[in-house]
């Protein structure tokens, strides 16, 4: 299989023309568009920190998960056997 990658301008009649490599087979095609992903306005922004503490404070104030430490070790220890 042969692929292909072009960035185009999508118009706002929203056609896109591509013009192959003499190379390219004859035929049959498919077409894949990619548009890059945008930040949706819903989404709160990842929080940045400077140092550890401006971290601890963030971690500290999140809402808990409601599962227990005993849980949380148990998840983790089935994740870590699952490695061998």
């Amino acid at each position: 299989m042969q692929a292909y990658q072009f960035e185009q301008y999508v118009s706002p009649s929203h056609r896109v023309s591509v013009e192959l490599p003499a190379d390219a087979p004859t035929g049959s095609a498919k077409i894949i568009v990619l548009f890059p992903d945008q930040q949706n306005s819903s989404e709160s922004p990842k929080p940045k920190f400077a140092n550890m503490a401006e971290f601890a404070a963030w971690l500290q104030a999140q809402p808990p998960t409601g599962r227990t430490t005993e849980e949380i070790d148990n998840y983790i220890r089935e994740e870590r056997d699952s490695w061998e």
